[in-house]
């Protein structure tokens, strides 16, 4: 079985970090199967995608899962669409900074958008949120940001991506969700 999980968000979210820490936690479990890729600007901001494939195994039943990220920047819309083809589960990565709560809605209200122009419906995928950057002194509280960037009602989890916190539990709700799902379709 392959699966297919995306982490998508605003431009500097986390994705990017969530994505780099998971690929050493998982090469430290002996679970990853590829290389990390990623290419950034000189900025350091991402331009094209990370991805790397894990493999895990359920009762002798080997699971591939690449994982990738979304640009963040508005301007690589036709990236993003490549990148939402076939996915399988998605990761909703927010900045929890005040000043960035107008950007999470424009980039959920966008990867609608784009999962529509691919005829998927954004409420039909499994999806995790992920609350990032939670150790920042202007961070909103939860309950403030699930009616804007949860409206799927589902699962979160608090996360502070550059210390590792949250991501491997992202990662094995993302998973679970997209299971359960696969299982249910059969």
């Amino acid at each position: 079985m392959k699966l297919k999980i995306v982490y998508f968000g605003a431009s500097l979210a986390g994705k990017s970090t969530n994505v780099k820490v998971l690929h050493s936690i998982l090469k430290e479990k002996g679970l990853t199967k590829g290389d990390y890729i990623s290419m950034e600007t000189d900025e350091k901001r991402t331009l094209f995608v990370e991805m790397f494939a894990s493999q895990i195994n359920i009762d002798d039943h080997p699971i591939d899962i690449k994982i990738l990220t979304t640009p963040g920047q508005f301007r690589l819309h036709p990236l993003r669409k490549v990148i939402m083809k076939g996915v399988d589960g998605l990761v909703f990565v927010v900045d929890s900074q005040r000043e960035r709560e107008k950007i999470n809605f424009l980039v959920l209200r966008e990867t609608a958008a784009v999962l529509k122009e691919e005829n998927m419906n954004l409420f039909d995928i499994p999806v995790v949120v992920q609350y990032n950057k939670r150790d920042l002194k202007d961070a909103m509280p939860v309950d403030e940001l699930q009616p804007i960037c949860n409206p799927w009602d589902t699962d979160y989890i608090e996360a502070v991506a550059t210390e590792g916190k949250g991501v491997l539990e992202t990662f094995q709700k993302i998973v679970t969700k997209v299971l359960v799902k696969t299982c249910q379709e059969r």
